[in-house]
């Protein structure tokens, strides 16, 4: 795995975490926590922090112990884990939170922005190879 690679993925998700929450509509961070950047506790940025590092990182893991053999063929397995995992949560968020069809997708719309970052970085930057790793 490139662990520079995935601090680099890890902060640019950062940055795209905070524009993104930044531009919420009204109607979703009044849903959600009250208003947007005013309701959020120390310990909900940590915890958005410590699972974005985890996603990215097993992102990676999963990435380096496939069998794929191309830089497309692991672009696609990273987009195809939020297309079956991700995605499905549209019915399910649907059926116990009441927001709108505009609210869910905004909602969900960060977990593709991420996906995608990952996805265009991760697989293209290999790790190095060393003679002297064992």
């Amino acid at each position: 795995m490139n662990y520079k690679a995935i601090v680099f993925v890890y902060v640019l998700q950062l940055l795209a975490g905070v524009i993104w929450y930044s531009a919420a509509p009204a109607n979703v961070t009044q849903q959600v926590e009250g208003n947007a950047l005013e309701g959020m506790t120390t310990a909900s940025l940590l915890g958005f922090c410590i699972a974005l590092f985890l996603y990215t990182y097993f992102s990676s893991w999963l990435l380096a112990k496939t069998n794929l053999r191309s830089s497309f063929e692991r672009l696609v397995l990273t987009l195809s884990i939020w297309l079956f995992t991700v995605l499905p949560n549209i019915f399910f968020i649907g059926l116990f939170v009441d927001f709108s069809h505009m609210s869910v997708g905004y909602l969900l719309s960060f977990g593709f922005i991420s996906c995608l970052i990952s996805a265009l970085i991760l697989p293209f930057w290999r790790a190095s190879r060393s003679i002297f790793k064992g």
